[in-house]
């Protein structure tokens, strides 16, 4: 593939984001996280041109697209929790993806990416799963809670995951069916997971 968008959903501390990070500097393209989609979807930052100066932001086509996006669009305050506030959120930043999937290769981690892009063919869906012991390792290295808590905060966090999945693409999260790839980090590591991910757009 020439040219190609690479999609990653991922268990919490099941290692999607680092996977995504370290295969898009193995392959020279950008990779966009939830973090960086969340700080060009804030009224005041694009009005303070606040993400013009982030270090994740600047120099990229997310910048650019969010910018004539933002120009295009009324771009509600994401703090409000508001039903139709944050569908516009939603709408807002599957405009964004996209046309990052029209201007370059890249890689987007979360964001119902996988099914916004579903019709594409230059499009690899991957999922990253990992058994809980693994999980907790990482997140004990984030929080610091009791392992009972943070056994209990790691499922809440894939809970939210998986209703906003269902609220927006009306598909289960975690359903196979729903990418090209499932791999669990825990067995294959996180380099295993990178490779094999090249290995798969070598193959398509």
């Amino acid at each position: 593939m020439d040219r190609y968008v690479i999609t990653i959903s991922r268990q919490y501390c099941a290692g999607g984001k680092k996977v995504g990070k370290l295969l898009a500097e193995e392959l020279g393209i950008n990779c966009y996280d939830s973090e960086m989609f969340q700080l060009v979807s804030r009224a005041e930052n694009m009005q303070s041109d606040m993400v013009a100066h982030d270090d994740r932001i600047k120099d990229t086509s997310l910048f650019d697209v969010a910018k004539e996006m933002y120009k295009d669009t009324s771009l509600p305050d994401s703090t409000t929790e508001d039903t139709l506030l944050l569908r516009n959120l939603y709408d807002y930043q599957s405009h964004i993806i996209v046309e990052l999937a029209n201007r370059e290769s890249c890689i987007i981690v979360g964001r119902c990416a996988n099914y916004i892009l579903k019709t594409r063919p230059d499009v690899i869906n991957v999922f990253i799963h990992a058994p809980i012991g693994f999980r907790l390792k990482r997140a004990s290295s984030i929080h610091n809670m009791p392992e009972n808590e943070l056994r209990n905060y790691l499922a809440k966090v894939d809970e939210r995951k998986a209703d906003y999945y269902l609220n927006y693409t009306g598909c289960e999260w975690m359903d196979v069916s729903n990418y090209d790839l499932s791999l669990d980090a825990g067995k294959l590591g996180i380099r295993g997971c990178v490779d094999m991910i090249r290995k798969f757009i070598e193959i398509k």
